[in-house]
């Protein structure tokens, strides 16, 4: 992302929590928009908690999930230093609520 007018906005990163330039982007999980500062943008990374709850909404983790998406969640879960194990169990979290019944 080497235009930085875009990131013309002061304001926080729904990814990372920086205090910092921000644009407001649609989230790629999800019909949301989410303000990314660069680094979050160019790493196409989204906060933690909406890719438990994308992946909740789809299904059982890893098995209702297309390889192409697991690839992308496991790049992110490197990127949010967050264990396969971590990511596994706050989905089931998510997926076992009453969100279901």
């Amino acid at each position: 992302m080497s235009n930085s007018k875009w990131f013309a906005n002061d304001g926080k990163c729904d990814v990372c929590g920086r205090e910092t330039k921000i644009v407001v982007c649609a989230s790629t999980m999800g019909p949301v928009s989410l303000a990314y500062c660069k680094d979050c943008l160019e790493n196409r990374a989204e906060p933690y908690s909406i890719m438990t709850a994308y992946i909740a909404c789809a299904g059982k983790w890893p098995d209702d999930i297309s390889p192409e998406y697991q690839a992308r969640v496991r790049r992110l879960l490197a990127f949010h230093k967050k264990t396969e194990a971590e990511f596994s169990k706050d989905v089931a979290d998510l997926y076992d609520e009453d969100m279901y019944d």
